[in-house]
């Protein structure tokens, strides 16, 4: 009997990648929905593997449904909207693609860092503006990229990657993770935080290089961002719930940021009612060229998305094979 691949969400090509991994005997559906209820129980009962995108919620209500599949893979990093406990209690590895846009998201963090530092989007909005402005105070005070102490919340794959590229640019790299053993500052030639205030304390630019967890949503809020040393940027390109809006837009408004660069938000697209948002698109005094955002879009490059899907369809295939899987995230509920 040919097995069935289910790729839900996201996907409204022919899955060329995916047939060329998983070969003619596989069936691949790629319904391409935005609610699990737009799929028949019977496809999800049937179904041997899930390639997974992000417009679903795998909670445990759908994790039932699934009578015969042996993974979800979360084409992508972050796994947040999938129930690793229920899965693997239904005994349903979970996995991700780790790796695939290392480079491409730290470049995308150094992109935002310089485009705020060197004043970009501000000097180019003002030539947009009006040709007689032609002034290098446009953008206000800026200050040296070089010397600055660079802090990253998460010294994982994509937060080695950004720490070493700023280390290129002569930046001083500090970085708070209490679940990385010691060493690994040695070996990068950075410098640890034992504690996030000291971090936030220090740093002219705070970029985050986390996941989504419990402990992290949320991490960014009031007291966060009051810690943060006055007039420094940030970053965020990791997961939108780590920060809090409200928080944010204070830190913004009041003068405790600079600057703030986004690729994600906790509501995606952003809530348009939300007094940041309408500001910034309003383009009121307080906030204009000093916040850049992009679609969550770090990630993305033609051969970021070829590597994801692949290493996506590897993943499922092995399993379905009957061997090990290398990027299991829910070992500890089989």
């Amino acid at each position: 009997m040919n097995k069935k691949v289910l790729i839900p969400d996201r996907l409204d090509t022919a899955p060329d990648i995916e047939r060329d991994i998983f070969g003619p005997y596989v069936e691949i559906l790629t319904p391409c929905v935005k609610h699990s209820s737009e799929i028949e129980d019977t496809v999800w009962s049937q179904t041997d593997a899930i390639l997974a995108w992000h417009e679903l919620k795998y909670d445990e209500q759908l994790i039932e449904k699934l009578d015969n599949c042996k993974v979800i893979v979360r084409v992508g990093v972050g796994f947040d909207n999938v129930d690793l406990k229920a899965a693997g209690h239904k005994g349903i590895y979970v996995c991700n693609v780790p790796d695939y846009g290392t480079t491409d998201v730290a470049d995308h963090a150094m992109a935002l860092m310089l485009m705020l530092s060197r004043g970009v989007y501000a000097f180019s909005e003002q030539v947009r503006i009006s040709n007689d402005y032609w002034e290098w105070e446009a953008a206000g005070t800026l200050h040296r990229v070089s010397g600055a102490t660079l802090g990253i919340i998460g010294l994982g794959r994509i937060g080695i990657a950004t720490a070493l590229r700023a280390k290129s640019f002569g930046m001083n790299v500090i970085y708070y993770d209490p679940y990385i053993p010691d060493g690994r500052d040695k070996a990068l030639g950075v410098t640890r935080c034992d504690e996030l205030s000291d971090l936030l304390s220090q740093s002219d630019i705070v970029t985050i290089h986390t996941p989504l967890t419990d402990e992290t949503r949320n991490m960014a809020s009031f007291p966060f961002f009051a810690s943060m040393k006055k007039g420094a940027l940030f970053i965020n390109v990791a997961r939108g719930p780590i920060v809090n809006l409200d928080a944010l837009m204070d830190a913004l408004k009041f003068g405790a940021l600079r600057a703030v660069g986004l690729d994600v938000m906790p509501e995606e697209p952003p809530n348009p009612d939300h007094p940041l948002i309408r500001t910034w698109r309003d383009r009121e005094n307080w906030i204009a060229n000093r916040l850049v955002m992009t679609p969550h879009a770090a990630f993305y490059c033609h051969e970021a998305y070829q590597e994801m899907r692949m290493k996506a369809a590897m993943e499922a295939k092995r399993i379905l094979n009957g061997q090990p899987p290398r990027n299991c995230v829910n070992r500890e509920w089989l």
